[in-house]
């Protein structure tokens, strides 16, 4: 009865994570959208002021948490928690199209990262010592410092950007053209959809299929046997490797290509599909017993483990520059006076992806185990890539040779 009630214990536990994830991307599904036109409208400046808001607020409710209710009241804030949005925007607002910005936009990504790769292990280890509610407070004091820094960027990058918003007089007098005149936020989304519907397609799939088997790291690296402290670490290098990717990889593989960012896509898609399959098969009942000594369930933590970890590594190279060379592709589609929206519907569509993607990887984790997990990941990626490849008939980007400082 112990083992039984442990088992329902964990089942619980897994079905609470998947739930405050579900709903903290609901809310920033719907946030996202309301960001973009924030951003269009009155700047980073004040993007960043209400992002860093919002993240002290939802430190601080998880800092006095002692109810679920309270638990899932913490996600609430998560309508104005944009930050990434708000520094994607601006670096596209202030880059031009070409290798400038697709260096700028991934080393944001890794910049990132570091926060990634620094706070899960912190958080690990705070969390092994028994207190879980001093990371929340240590969080909640540094969104109120950042609160105050965002006062000392320059009001300059607000001011130029208010200028695109509004539609800077050229000779004569005139506005220039594709700034004549405000559009209302349904004819931006439109416009936007129209121009660039095929990459925010690959966006939401791939980022469902993805976050399907990120939701379910966290179950699968405890039964392998990894106590928290050791998570965090997992958690830490997985974000380290993907910032190294956009850092040091993206462009100099772009360049490799011709220059051409869409084949970086394409590629990518490929390539993670083809590893969800290599892992599909490693983790079935025939491969575990060729290549685990008879183990067939992922309980065999000690034969198990590093594959996993080294297969998730090798992923998050890609799910990182797969993401980072679409917003490349899709900026240079869309008028400068509509990035914001445009930034807005990327991480609305991502957010509804990680909102649906957790649902589908609890399920499939239960169902078919890591394997069948792995294998309904590798048909999201097959299916997009066909897709793709029927529907894209020309090179929208080419980057050109990325100078070298």
């Amino acid at each position: 009865m112990k083992g039984n009630n442990s088992e329902v214990d964990e089942n619980d536990s897994a079905r609470t994570y998947t739930n405050m994830k579900t709903l903290f991307a609901g809310m920033q599904s719907f946030g996202s959208l309301a960001f973009g036109f924030i951003l269009d409208r009155w700047g980073v400046r004040t993007g960043l002021a209400i992002n860093f808001l919002a993240c002290a607020s939802c430190y601080y409710i998880l800092s006095i948490t002692d109810t679920v209710e309270l638990l899932y009241l913490s996600r609430v804030p998560g309508l104005a928690m944009a930050g990434f949005l708000c520094a994607q925007t601006a670096v596209i607002k202030l880059t031009p199209a070409g290798p400038g910005r697709l260096v700028a936009l991934g080393r944001l990504t890794s910049a990132y990262t570091i926060g990634g790769v620094i706070g899960p292990f912190v958080g690990g280890q705070l969390g092994a010592t028994g207190d879980y509610f001093v990371g929340a407070k240590l969080a909640c004091a540094g969104s109120l410092v950042a609160v105050a820094l965002v006062f000392l960027l320059p009001k300059s990058m607000d001011e130029g950007m208010e200028k695109v918003a509004k539609g800077v007089k050229g000779r004569g007098g005139k506005k220039n053209s594709g700034e004549k005149e405000e559009k209302s936020w349904s004819s931006r989304v439109q416009l936007v959809l129209s121009l660039v519907w095929l990459f925010l397609f690959v966006k939401i799939m791939t980022s469902i299929a993805n976050s399907m088997a990120r939701s379910a790291q966290p179950v699968i690296l405890k039964r392998l046997g990894i106590k928290e402290d050791g998570m965090g670490t997992v958690m830490s290098f997985q974000f380290a490797f993907g910032g190294f990717a956009n850092a040091f990889l993206l462009a100099p593989i772009t360049e490799l290509m011709g220059g051409h960012v869409s084949k970086v896509v394409r590629n990518c898609i490929l390539v993670m599909g083809l590893g969800y399959v290599v892992q599909a098969i490693v983790y079935s009942d025939a491969g575990s017993a060729f290549l685990f000594d008879g183990a067939t369930t992922t309980t065999d933590g000690s034969t198990m483990m590093y594959p996993f970890i080294g297969m998730i590594m090798v992923l998050s190279i890609f799910q990182y520059s797969l993401g980072t060379a679409i917003t490349a592709v899709t900026s240079t589609l869309v008028p400068k006076n509509m990035q914001g929206t445009l930034m807005g519907l990327e991480h609305s569509f991502f957010a509804i992806a990680y909102m649906v993607g957790p649902q589908l990887g609890n399920k499939g984790l239960e169902v078919g185990g890591v394997s069948g997990l792995s294998a309904a990941c590798a048909v999201f990626f097959g299916g997009v890539f066909l897709v793709f490849s029927m529907f894209y008939t020309e090179e929208p980007v080419k980057t050109g040779k990325v100078k070298k400082k």
